[in-house]
């Protein structure tokens, strides 16, 4: 493992251990109000994610924000907002869309300057596995603090806040400095075909997000009732991914990418069929995580070299960050607010049977596309004179 590498792994460990606060996000905003408001929650979440990434790139030169010092940024504003918020809806969208869009923000500029491409699947596969521990011990963390505190959102958020501002001071300085951040013309990066050949993945990887979000809040709440339960059972499907992660962090490489993404998606393709079979019988909630974090690392990991391989395009590296962002954030809101729109029609147990099918028809599809894109970059290369 390059120096590189070992320098990044500990904030890319706490961006997920933080990342754990989503699920019990989600689940307190369904619980304490309804289906819908996950949805107010994620569109604006996703929204204050795209202007923090716009923000941080548009006045990076002024403020000097290298990879390392946006990084360790997106941590101190959900931190404080954490703390001292008044864990309102709004208060927690702005603070774990902060969170997504600096912390994204930095760690995609910080892996494209710092990672050549043959040391990515190493790479992924070794930040995934930090991601995952980290998350499984917070989750952990999380759901007795509940179980003592008498299932108290406030203490949760109490607790990430103090995470998230000790992490931002303590971790990330043996990360080299880089250039800071800066836009100066993403629109160009917008108008090249290989970026536009791009987008069918991007929408199936990440374009509905927020969907997945709602669905899984939905899942839980009707299948579980009980934060500290649903805390349980995230942490035991957690240790599945956790340990199957580790065993296997050495076996990705350039020439098996496109085997680990077609195994990983048809783990998490049955995990969201499992999803919508809960609506009939709530159990089955449990296998869907178990499955779900079985695979979902190891898809993680694949989007990750496959995000960054579509990055490898021309343009200034900031441009190519936030075009994608941008084009992700449109993605996100139309089929958010598309699904949306379509729920006023159905009852919460329609409406849970109908998204699992989207998202487990999206994750075949992501395959298919995702295979032919891994495919024509090899074309490409071994026709490439060296």
């Amino acid at each position: 493992m390059s120096s590189h590498q070992r320098a990044l792994l500990p904030l890319i460990g706490l961006q997920g251990a933080v990342g754990s606060l989503g699920g019990f996000i989600g689940f307190f905003v369904v619980g304490r109000n309804d289906i819908h408001a996950i949805f107010r929650y994620s569109a604006s979440m996703l929204t204050v994610a795209m202007l923090a990434t716009f923000l941080a790139y548009r006045f990076g030169p002024r403020l000097n924000l290298s990879g390392r010092r946006l990084l360790r940024l997106g941590f101190v504003v959900p931190g404080v907002l954490l703390l001292f918020g008044d864990a309102s809806v709004t208060s927690m969208a702005i603070a774990f869309g902060s969170y997504l869009g600096l912390t994204w923000g930095g760690r995609h500029a910080l892996e494209m300057a710092l990672l050549k491409d043959g040391e990515r699947d190493s790479y992924a596969a070794r930040s995934c596995t930090a991601v995952v521990v980290l998350g499984v011990g917070m989750t952990l963390l999380a759901t007795l603090l509940l179980g003592a505190a008498g299932e108290k959102a406030r203490y949760v958020y109490w607790m990430y806040g103090v995470l998230c501002l000790a992490g931002a001071l303590l971790l990330g300085k043996a990360i080299p400095d880089t250039e800071p951040v800066a836009l100066r013309d993403p629109l160009a990066v917008l108008r090249q075909p290989q970026f536009v050949a791009c987008l069918p993945l991007f929408f199936l990887e990440s374009g509905l997000f927020g969907i997945g979000q709602a669905m899984a809040a939905a899942g839980a709440v009707n299948a579980l009732g009980s934060a500290m339960h649903f805390g349980w059972v995230s942490t035991c499907a957690g240790l599945v991914g956790g340990i199957a992660l580790y065993f296997t962090r050495k076996q990705r490489d350039v020439d098996n990418r496109a085997q680990w993404l077609g195994i990983s998606c048809l783990v998490v393709g049955l995990a969201f069929v499992l999803l919508g079979a809960s609506a009939w019988v709530p159990g089955l909630y449990i296998l869907y995580s178990i499955l779900k974090a079985a695979g979902a690392p190891f898809l993680l990991a694949s989007e990750q070299v496959l995000n960054q391989r579509t990055l490898d395009i021309q343009g200034d590296l900031s441009d190519r960050i936030f075009a994608r962002e941008l084009v992700l954030w449109g993605l996100r809101m139309l089929s958010l607010c598309l699904f949306w729109w379509v729920s006023l029609w159905l009852t919460q147990f329609e409406l849970l049977v109908t998204g699992a099918a989207v998202l487990a028809t999206a994750t075949a599809l992501e395959y298919v596309v995702g295979k032919g894109l891994l495919w024509r970059g090899r074309a490409l290369e071994q026709a490439t004179p060296a």
